[in-house]
């Protein structure tokens, strides 16, 4: 499955399973490479996403402002 159709909650999951995997082995560097590569682009599709999600309330908070 693409990352793009995965939801927010898998693709946190995968980040915080990249993190720990990190943080907790001995990894060969060309594989702490690619794993933190992955992690900086899951953070930025998140991070999007929580952008995205943020508009939406700000956008709707003002509409019941306006009614």
């Amino acid at each position: 499955m693409s990352e793009e159709k995965k939801t927010f909650e898998q693709r946190l999951a995968r980040l915080n399973e990249i993190v720990a995997k990190i943080e907790g082995e001995t990894l060969p560097l060309e594989e702490a490479m690619a794993a933190f590569a992955e992690g900086k682009t899951l953070i930025e599709g998140l991070q999007a996403d929580l952008k995205e999600a943020e508009e939406k309330v700000q956008k709707s908070l003002k509409g019941n402002e306006e009614n």
